[in-house]
């Protein structure tokens, strides 16, 4: 499991991966746009499908904060149509078939997609995707999906990240 040490005035404060990602996509948020119309008054809703590797620590990073002065909204299915309502979706262990299933699913709609690690998870269609451990980045980003997704990120978190594009495999 990952661990980060950060240094504290009392000494040595460590945070667990899922902390660590639950940080990530928390500030994601402060860092995208999305249509107008795809925005639930004052609410970011960040779906959680199926398998969901944070527990309670999702919750201590998000509700009752605010990213953009929105309120965080979690919500954990394992229905495909539960997906339609949220901004954001994570994925983490999950099937290529079935993922392969929901991106085509999600395909047009402004729904910002992250993986947990997952192989090829934005060459497959995923917007964002956390890389393992010991990576050169913490996550990559498609921004070509991004943008057929009608959501606009940050040039800033960009530059923090590896740019995958559609293109890469194509002869």
């Amino acid at each position: 499991m990952l661990v980060v040490a950060a240094s504290m005035s009392k000494g040595m404060c460590q945070y667990s991966e899922y902390e660590v990602k639950a940080a990530y996509i928390f500030n994601f948020a402060k860092f995208l746009e999305w249509p107008t119309s795809k925005l639930n008054n004052d609410t970011i809703i960040l779906a959680i499908y199926k398998d969901d590797p944070f527990g309670v620590v999702i919750e201590k990073t998000m509700v009752g904060r605010k990213a953009n002065n929105k309120v965080w909204k979690i919500v954990r299915t394992n229905k495909l149509k539960d997906l339609d309502n949220c901004q954001i979706a994570f994925f983490s262990d999950i099937q290529k078939y079935e993922l392969v299933k929901i991106l085509d699913h999600l395909n047009s709609k402004p729904i910002l997609t992250i993986g947990d690690e997952i192989i090829d998870f934005c060459e497959l269609g995923g917007t964002i995707n956390f890389t393992p451990q010991f990576s050169e980045y913490q996550f990559e980003i498609n921004n070509e999906i991004a943008k057929a997704h009608r959501i606009v990120i940050s040039h800033k978190l960009l530059l923090l990240a590896k740019i995958v594009t559609n293109s890469e495999d194509e002869f």
